[in-house]
């Protein structure tokens, strides 16, 4: 690819060539179909270890549908570089040839995209890329009559669109149904709440039944300690320490002083 780049560069600069504008094309058109193999092959790759064909080494990184989104936006745009080679015909087979191999692997693009989408979740925008695809495959199908590999290759990707779009319309569905049934969860909760608790919160009542609760009047019934029933009689019960040896140590001293005071 480097050597048919830099053949074509000389080319452009003798002038003296008769020729010189047909070996430029023709140059770029190997390094176009070269460049066009390469990333073909490195799709394929890709592909066999998205579906489980080749194993994924240890330590290498996991394949990924935006891996093929990438690859597949490259060998457009090389299929849109070989189309501007002027020295191609336009109304060959060969230029046809261009218009349904583009065709071709738009569609691939298109079901990879919708591939991430489903990986992410986002059920409907990968339906409706499926949809879009299945428009592709149509259109490549009428472009491709006589290439019968390619025709193979585009029944093998519409019933893989066929199912996939099926698996995202059960998992939108289900999500669907999931999401309703958290809503009626969620219902008598949001209608018994006071308004002190929610007040932080922005919501927009359809009825008046949905309006939150100033308050609940009476209000209800709290456990709370009491006395106790037997409190008098169970001080009888206490067992209080034995201060006898204090109580005559502070009588010794009471004594003592009294003597004192009255001279005794």
């Amino acid at each position: 690819v480097g050597g048919c780049r830099d053949v074509a560069q000389i080319i452009r600069k003798a002038d003296k060539l008769e020729s010189a504008e047909t070996l430029t094309d023709y140059f770029a058109f190997l390094r176009i179909t070269c460049t066009i193999d390469r990333f073909l092959l490195m799709a394929r790759q890709v592909s066999d270890k998205l579906k489980g064909v080749v194993e994924t080494r240890p330590g290498t990184k996991m394949a990924r549908p935006e891996d093929l989104v990438r690859l597949y936006d490259i060998i457009l745009q090389n299929y849109a570089d070989l189309k501007g080679i002027v020295s191609i015909e336009r109304e060959g087979e060969f230029y046809k040839g261009i218009d349904g191999n583009t065709l071709f692997y738009r569609a691939l693009r298109c079901f990879y995209i919708a591939e991430c989408h489903l990986g992410q979740s986002n059920w409907i925008n990968a339906i409706v890329l499926y949809d879009k695809c299945k428009e592709h495959v149509s259109e490549a199908l009428s472009s491709t009559a006589n290439n019968m590999e390619v025709q193979g290759e585009l029944n093998t990707l519409s019933k893989q669109i066929y199912s996939q779009r099926c698996s995202a319309h059960a998992s939108a569905f289900l999500h669907s149904q999931e999401e309703a049934e958290e809503l009626e969860d969620m219902k008598p909760a949001q209608k018994n709440r006071l308004l002190k608790d929610c007040l932080d919160e922005f919501r927009l009542f359809e009825t008046a039944d949905e309006l939150p609760t100033i308050y609940t009047f009476p209000p209800d019934f709290q456990t709370i300690p009491c006395k106790p029933i037997f409190f008098d009689i169970s001080l009888n019960h206490i067992g209080f320490p034995d201060l006898s040896n204090r109580v005559e140590k502070e009588g010794g001293a009471l004594s003592g002083l009294s003597r004192w005071i009255w001279g005794r």
